[in-house]
């Protein structure tokens, strides 16, 4: 990691421990100074002993919520061996930290499907880019900040098959990712198909290169990612192609930041939901993600 940004507060604490450790800050022997030639020093150095005595104490008084983070290209992403998530999820959440007034732990990369069990358990606080789900009710307090395109269905780029309709899916074998949900509508069509038909993988990229070698006939993915991939693998967008459902049924989703029932404070969540009102009417959210999600 390369040096960490200095805050003004660590500046001006750094400056008075310089100012105590002076030799020359005396008021005895020879050389000495007067009282009035100090004084604005003097002022100075109490102004700063309280500043950072203050931030200190706001630091210490503030909860630490745990966020833990999957895997989700082109929202919050673990690039080659780093540690160290990027993406707009990432900045969404460190500005909601600063205005909610928490601090904001983030986890190494984990599957969303053991994410989600360290919410129910009480081991992780929040995760973010959540769907709703009824099962997930009693573990999880589910706050909205956006919506998200629906679903799209991936298909290999030689497979002559022209799928039109939501019913031609019952025809086809298909893989999900474990964890992810997929738009209700999607997600009734796939319950609906013989075990043999359908199976899960842990990653984006996963299931789309099964597609592309010919494992399974298609894939249900949200096109965001998808696209997140494409730029990284251009040559895998070649092998595969999009279909999007134009049916009234399949319409955009809620997107929500899920937070851990195991949290009891209840001002936690009503300052989650208040700075993410203030982010979305100011813009923020607007220009965090751009495209990326809608209202």
């Amino acid at each position: 990691m390369g040096p960490q940004p200095v805050s003004a507060l660590q500046t001006i604490c750094r400056a008075r421990d310089t100012m105590l450790r002076c030799p020359h800050f005396s008021f005895n022997g020879p050389g000495a100074m007067s009282i009035q030639s100090v004084l604005p020093a003097l002022l100075r150095l109490w102004c700063c002993t309280l500043l950072c005595a203050t931030a200190s104490a706001n630091a210490a008084d503030q909860p630490v919520l745990r966020w833990c983070m999957d895997h989700f290209p082109g929202f919050h992403e673990f690039h080659h061996n780093s540690r160290l998530p990027v993406g707009p999820s990432v900045e969404m959440m460190q500005e909601l930290a600063s205005r909610a007034g928490f601090s904001l732990q983030m986890s190494g990369k984990t599957p969303a499907s053991r994410c989600l069990k360290q919410l129910a358990d009480g081991e992780a606080d929040l995760m973010t880019n959540l769907l709703y789900s009824p099962k997930r009710v009693d573990s999880l307090v589910f706050i909205r900040f956006a919506s998200r395109h629906p679903d799209r269905l991936y298909l290999a780029a030689a497979d002559p098959r022209r799928i039109t309709a939501l019913p031609q899916l019952s025809s086809l074998s298909i893989v999900t990712v474990r964890g992810f949900g997929l738009h209700p509508t999607l997600q009734q069509v796939v319950d609906a198909l013989p075990a043999k038909q359908k199976q899960q993988v842990q990653s984006t990229d996963t299931a789309l290169q099964m597609v592309a070698k010919g494992r399974v006939d298609a894939t249900l993915l949200p096109p965001t990612q998808v696209s997140q991939i494409y730029r990284q693998q251009p040559e895998l967008a070649s092998q595969l192609r999009e279909v999007a459902f134009t049916s009234d049924n399949v319409v955009p989703q809620d997107v929500y930041l899920g937070l851990s029932r195991h949290i009891t404070d209840p001002a936690i969540e009503a300052s989650i939901r208040s700075s993410l009102q203030q982010m979305k009417q100011d813009g923020t959210l607007a220009r965090i993600f751009g495209n990326k999600i809608l209202d």
